[in-house]
C-alpha cells in the first residue's frame, strides 16, 4: 500500500499575527470542503477512520456539481480516507478540527471481486498534520521503490521457480547462484525495512505519531509487538492508535486480568454462561477454531493429548467456531471426536476481537488470564501445564 497519489501542500500566503486565527483555519470543530472531478451527482462518499479494525463512518455527504462537504468534531488525532460508499479505494489524511479543503479527481476501476474501486488523486490544504504524516510516511514509498528494484533484478529466475510446482525442480532452481543471490537481497532488504519503519515509530514515540504510524506500517499487531508498545509514553499509549495497538496486542486482556463475559447457546438452546463453563475447573483453554482452518486442526491432536492428561485433575477446553457453515463445523466435530464443550459464536469471537484462527486463551478457574495465543500452543501449552498441574 502506497500514498504516491496523494499530495500535499501547504496553504501560503499567511503573515500578520492579526490574520492567524483566519489563515491556520484552527478552531474547535472541523469543515472538510471536497471538490473532486468523477463522482456522479447523488453518489454516497463516508468519512471513515483509518485503522486495522472495520470503522463506523464518522459521516456520509451526498456529491452535487462534483462537491461535498463533512463537518465535526474531532475528539482524537486520526487519519481518515474519503471513500465511495460500497466501495474500495480512499483518499485520506490527518483529521484535525480546522478548515480542510481537498481537491482532485477520483476515478473509478473494478476490484478483483467486480466491486467498484476508486483511485483517489488529491491536494489536500489546511491539515499541517497531514503534511508531517505524508512526510514521515515517504520512507515506507522508498522502501516500495526498493523492493520493486531488487524484484526486477531478479525477474528472470523468479518466473522460473513460479512456473513450477515440481520440488525437485524447484529444489534446483533454489541451488543455484542466482537464486541465492535473490535470497541475500530479500534477507538485506527485509532487515532494512525493519530498520527504518521501527525507528521511524520509536523516533515518536513519546506521542500519537508513534502508534499512529506503527498502525501504517503494519498489517497487524500481534504479541510480538509488545517490546515496540511497551516504549511508548503514556500519552501515546493513551491516543487513539494506542489504545488500539494495544487491543489488538492483547484483545482479551494481559496475564492475571480476567476475560470478557459471555454467553453461548447449548445443543438444547438453552443459554450457557462462561462461569457455568468454568465450573469445577481448575483451567480452561478458550479455543477459537474453525473447520477450514488447517493450522486449527493441525494442533488438536495436541489439544487432545493434554485434555486427556489433565481432565481429571481439572483441566478444561471450550471450542468456539467461526464457521459461517453449520454443516462443516458439525462434520469437523465428527471428523475430530472432540470430547469438550464446543460452540459455533461470531458474536463472541467479535468480543474478543479474534482477527484470525486459531485465537487461543488459557485462563484459570475464576476467568482470568494465565496465557494467550502462542504462549498456549504446541510445546508452550504441554509446558504450561505441566507447570500449573504440578
Amino acid at each position: 500500500m502506497t500514498i504516491k497519489h496523494f499530495v500535499f501542500t501547504m496553504a501560503v500566503g499567511c503573515g500578520l499575527a492579526a490574520v492567524l486565527t483566519a489563515c491556520t483555519g484552527k478552531s474547535d470543530t472541523y469543515t472538510i470542503n471536497v471538490t473532486v472531478e468523477g463522482l456522479d451527482d447523488g453518489t454516497v462518499v463516508t468519512l471513515v477512520p483509518v485503522s486495522h479494525d472495520k470503522e463506523d463512518a464518522l459521516g456520509e455527504a451526498v456529491v452535487q456539481d462534483g462537491k461535498f462537504q463533512f463537518t465535526g468534531e474531532a475528539t482524537d488525532t486520526m487519519v481518515v480516507g474519503l471513500v465511495v460508499k460500497d466501495s474500495y479505494g480512499r483518499g485520506w489524511f490527518v483529521l484535525e478540527n480546522r478548515d480542510i479543503t481537498v481537491n482532485g479527481k477520483a476515478t473509478k476501476g473494478k476490484a478483483w471481486d467486480g466491486t467498484d474501486q476508486y483511485k483517489w488523486d488529491v491536494t489536500v490544504t489546511g491539515s499541517p498534520l497531514t503534511d508531517k504524516f505524508l512526510s514521515l510516511y515517504a520512507e515506507r514509498d522508498k522502501l516500495d521503490d526498493l523492493y520493486t528494484e531488487y524484484h526486477e533484478q531478479y525477474n528472470d529466475v523468479l518466473d522460473k521457480l513460479h512456473a513450477t510446482k515440481d520440488p525437485v525442480k524447484r529444489k534446483a532452481i533454489e541451488a543455484t547462484d542466482e537464486y541465492k543471490a535473490f535470497a541475500e537481497a530479500e534477507h538485506n532488504f527485509f532487515e532494512t525495512v525493519n530498520k527504518t519503519l521501527n525507528g521511524i515509530v520509536l523516533d515518536n514515540k513519546d506521542s500519537f505519531w508513534g502508534p499512529l504510524m506503527a498502525t501504517m506500517f503494519l498489517s497487524w499487531f500481534s504479541t510480538e509487538n509488545a517490546d515496540i508498545y511497551n516504549q511508548f509514553s503514556d500519552a501515546a499509549k493513551n491516543s487513539y492508535y494506542g489504545k488500539k495497538m494495544k487491543d489488538e496486542i492483547w484483545p482479551v486482556g494481559h496475564e492475571g486480568e480476567p476475560v470478557k463475559q459471555f454467553t453461548v447457546k447449548g445443543d438444547d438452546g438453552q443459554d450457557i454462561t462462561l462461569p457455568q463453563l468454568l465450573e469445577g475447573k481448575k483451567y480452561v483453554l478458550i479455543d477459537f477454531w474453525a473447520s477450514w482452518c488447517g493450522p486449527c486442526r493441525k494442533e488438536i491432536p495436541n489439544v487432545k493429548a493434554q485434555y486427556a492428561k489433565y481432565k481429571d485433575k481439572g483441566f478444561g477446553v471450550i471450542g468456539i467456531s467461526i464457521d459461517k457453515d453449520e454443516d462443516a463445523w458439525k462434520k469437523a466435530l465428527t471428523e475430530e471426536k472432540l470430547e469438550w464443550p464446543n460452540f459455533r459464536s461470531q458474536e463472541v469471537a467479535d468480543l474478543y476481537k479474534v482477527k484470525s484462527v486459531p485465537s487461543v486463551y488459557l485462563i484459570d478457574g475464576e476467568g482470568k488470564i494465565v496465557a494467550q495465543n502462542m504462549e498456549a500452543r504446541g510445546e508452550n501449552l504441554a509446558k504450561k501445564l505441566e507447570d500449573l498441574f504440578k
